[in-house]
């Protein structure tokens, strides 16, 4: 055997002596995890992506260490990045606190089983034990510590009962020195390889594989050729079981308390009843974000605040630091320009209506997942979703794109798969028109009559399914269906959706103003050197193709810089009905404004950017091209 692992059976006995360890929080989705990290953190350090992924990890200090909250999961195997990355964060601790829904221990004490056979020392909080008390659960605290064999801290994060206990308890982390698993340890190949990683290879872990044969390869200088056995079905039924004992064992129940929340999960997930409530749910949503914050407060912002004072104040400025026509005009156009001025409307678009809607999409996001009704909504949506590649959880960034396209495209990172964030990503730059476009779009469509709304929305409608369809059946892979544990229904608490609303708030902004700055300084040096009435030019031979004036390419190249400035151009336009009708469609599946644009780069990849870009070029023109030749006929 080769000791290239360097013994990840590593002193990890007395966690509490080493003033530099590292302590994980480990659990499923909404035990309760970021309420106890908040509780438990002397300070946040930082909120950022896992290296190498698009799965989101909080870091803090604890007691003189790392304190880290790793992504909400049911195992620490490899069957979606959550727990490929939740795995690594379990394996570079020194300690973990495992937390449990005392509501849910038949589901959650798997995870705490699995991280106990690894030999992970551990520490379980059973959160929110006041809960289970009101549902009629009585659970024996002591016995459970017992059948487990670490430390059992019973705790209400959301109000602190417990932290200080749990904080003390994590320097008595343990696990059992054996673990039943062992019994299949013969059956495995012969590699070099810790407890921990042994227990994964009996359940098929295949990174683990891959890890543990490269070093033997490095090590021997052969070519690995080494197979797994069929094991995991028989050890997580094992593991079951263990659980089920363990409940028996330590819960007695008489369930009065569940009468009712249970009556209203039958509401909200019968179809017959549920689906109308999941689309007032959604009109709700979008009456916020759509409508007061992307609408009603976005326009006062931006017309009585910042147009108003701000950007005069910012021109007055640098006019005088400046002037016009002197040898610093183009840094003066490039701060001060009407389109993309780094001091005026970079400015305006950040703090006046992506400011705004990200602290609103985010309070909506958090208030949905405290309360338990996100994961609602997605089973409710799913089954149209899956015809387009997607599942349920896609349903927030559609709704959310209504408001804005640049914020919906973060919101991506709630899609199981990097394919439905590739395919979510797509369909928003190309078919969903944000709320400043949309505002104006029917505002023409109006004034056109009733006939042309409805044909206006089906081709959207139209393109949306057909292009998701193309997207799912084309991309490789298929996409994860939706499999989530429906959490309890309860009351969300104002202070832990404002503690992450702000924690989330503040890590956007940390991406999002140096991506914006360098983009809008890009696109004024483009302008101001005369690249943009070029492309102007250029567009006339698809402007003749879809039988609109010359004049529409300047509404094309505003599209570029902002989608509501293309939309808006085209109320300057003295345009017939139909082509009217066909400007509002080629505009809306037109590409992403530029910003957007920069945030799908930086989500996805430059070239996948590159191709959605192209790839709605394209579609714009020819539907326009279509619609152009079939309004021709009426």
């Amino acid at each position: 055997m080769h000791d290239h692992h360097g013994g990840d059976e590593r002193e990890r006995g007395a966690p509490g002596a080493d003033a530099t360890r590292t302590v994980a929080l480990v659990g499923a989705p909404n035990v309760g995890k970021s309420a106890l990290f908040n509780a438990l953190a002397d300070r946040e350090v930082d909120v950022s992506n896992y290296p190498g992924t698009t799965v989101e990890a909080t870091a803090g200090t604890f007691d003189g260490g790392h304190l880290v909250d790793a992504p909400g999961t049911y195992g620490i195997s490899s069957f979606s990045e959550e727990e490929r990355v939740a795995r690594q964060v379990v394996l570079d601790a020194d300690a973990v606190i495992n937390v449990v829904d005392a509501t849910q221990l038949d589901r959650d004490l798997f995870l705490t089983y699995q991280l106990l056979d690894m030999g992970v020392p551990t520490v379980v909080a059973l959160n929110v034990i006041d809960e289970a008390r009101r549902n009629g659960d009585e659970i024996d605290v002591d016995a459970l510590s017992a059948e487990l064999g670490v430390p059992v801290v019973p705790t209400v994060a959301v109000d602190g009962e417990g932290v200080d206990d749990l904080r003390e308890a994590v320097a008595e982390a343990t696990a059992p020195e054996e673990t039943p698993v062992q019994q299949w340890f013969d059956r495995l190949p012969d590699v070099d390889a810790t407890r921990a990683e042994r227990v994964l290879l009996a359940e098929e872990d295949r990174p683990t594989l891959d890890r543990v044969t490269d070093a033997d390869v490095r090590v021997d200088g052969g070519t690995s050729t080494v197979e797994l056995p069929s094991l995991r079905d028989e050890v997580y039924e094992h593991r079951r079981r263990r659980v089920d004992a363990t409940v028996e064992a330590v819960r007695s129940s008489t369930g009065d308390g569940r009468a009712l929340a249970d009556a209203v999960d039958d509401l909200l997930l019968d179809p017959r009843t549920g689906t109308p409530l999941a689309l007032v749910g959604v009109g709700l949503i979008y009456l916020l974000v759509g409508d007061l914050v992307a609408q009603r407060l976005v326009d006062f912002l931006e017309l009585a605040v910042f147009e108003a004072y701000y950007v005069p104040w910012v021109v007055d400025v640098v006019d005088a630091l400046l002037p016009a026509g002197g040898a610093a005009e183009p840094l003066r156009f490039v701060l001060v320009n009407d389109n993309l001025g780094l001091l005026t409307v970079t400015v305006q678009y950040l703090l006046g209506v992506l400011l705004p809607l990200v602290v609103a999409f985010y309070l909506v996001i958090g208030a949905l997942e405290d309360s338990g009704l996100l994961p609602r909504i997605a089973v409710l949506t799913d089954r149209g979703l899956s015809r387009i590649g997607l599942n349920g959880r896609a349903v927030i960034p559609m709704i959310v794109g209504l408001g804005c396209v640049t914020m919906a495209v973060i919101s991506t990172r709630i899609a199981g798969s990097r394919r439905e964030r590739l395919i979510s990503t797509a369909l928003l730059g190309l078919a969903i028109p944000c709320s400043a476009q949309l505002g104006i779009i029917l505002g023409l469509l109006g004034a056109l009559g009733l006939g042309w709304w409805f044909a206006y929305v089906g081709v959207i409608l139209l393109v949306f399914g057909v292009a998701g369809a193309f997207l799912d059946r084309t991309l490789p892979g298929e996409s994860q269906g939706l499999v989530t544990e429906l959490p309890r229904l309860r009351r969300p608490r104002a202070g832990d959706v404002l503690r992450k609303t702000a924690t989330r708030t503040k890590g956007f902004l940390a991406e999002a103003i140096p991506l914006f700055a360098v983009t809008a300084v890009l696109i004024s040096v483009a302008e101001y050197a005369g690249y943009l009435a070029a492309v102007v030019r250029s567009l006339r031979p698809l402007t003749d193709l879809i039988g609109l004036p010359a004049e529409f390419g300047q509404v094309l190249v505003l599209g570029l810089v902002r989608r509501d400035f293309a939309a808006a151009g085209m109320t300057d336009l003295a345009l017939a009905p139909a082509e009217t009708f066909v400007g509002l469609v080629v505009i809306t599946l037109f590409v992403p404004c530029v910003l957007s644009m920069a945030m799908i780069v930086k989500e996805r990849s430059l070239a996948s950017g590159v191709l959605m870009w192209v790839g709605s070029w394209i579609v714009a023109f020819l539907v326009g091209a279509i619609l152009a030749t079939v309004v021709s006929f009426l």
